[in-house]
């Protein structure tokens, strides 16, 4: 075996081992506070808690278009921009939400209040107390674009009518994983329901 070729197989383990090792302490991270009601064959049915938010408003924007730039903002915030240079726990997932304005938002630890958190120093970044929420899930893996998101809303809606549901504005999705990693990514796509009885 040559050089080369033992060279090549050291750096597909390390780089295997950091996947591995990133899709671990991914798993570990807090997330918001959710019973299931009822798993459907292709959504499950959620009742979320209140949650606090720190939000960058994106624009008239799609996804591909200002994702990244919204990323970057929540988290140098997270890893110590702003007032008191304080970092911050990571949570999951970050939130896209499309409506006539797009927002991309990281869910605050429940161990903090809004008075306890950092002043950010982006004036776009603001902190948003969200009211529970009832919510159709669905979940997938791999990575996301404009043409994905919208497969996966299409085919939520779809599911979601097709139960007899009303649907509340528009829909959210989540994602669980940094850019950086490449195996056991998570998503979904939730849209808000009209309550049921």
């Amino acid at each position: 075996m040559n050089k080369w070729l033992i060279s090549l197989l050291v750096i597909a383990a390390v780089f295997l081992v950091f996947q591995l090792v990133v899709s671990m302490t991914t798993s570990d991270i807090e997330t918001p506070k959710y019973k299931v009601l009822k798993k459907y064959p292709r959504f499950e049915l959620r009742q979320y808690e209140s949650m606090m938010l720190a939000t960058t408003n994106l624009g008239v924007a799609s996804f591909d278009e200002k994702s990244s730039e919204g990323f970057r903002t929540i988290a140098s915030y997270i890893f110590g921009k702003n007032k008191s240079n304080e970092k911050i726990a990571m949570t999951a997932p970050v939130i896209y939400h499309a409506d006539s304005i797009s927002t991309l938002s990281f869910v605050v630890p429940r161990s903090k209040t809004q008075e306890s958190m950092p002043v950010p120093i982006d004036q776009n970044l603001t902190f948003v107390v969200q009211a529970p929420k009832l919510l159709a899930v669905l979940d997938f893996g791999g990575f996301i674009n404009n043409e994905k998101l919208a497969a996966r809303m299409a085919e939520l809606k779809k599911a979601v009518l097709k139960e007899g549901f009303q649907i509340k504005g528009q829909g959210y999705y989540f994602g669980y994983n940094p850019p950086w990693q490449l195996i056991g990514r998570k998503n979904e796509v939730a849209f808000e329901l009209e309550s049921v009885n």
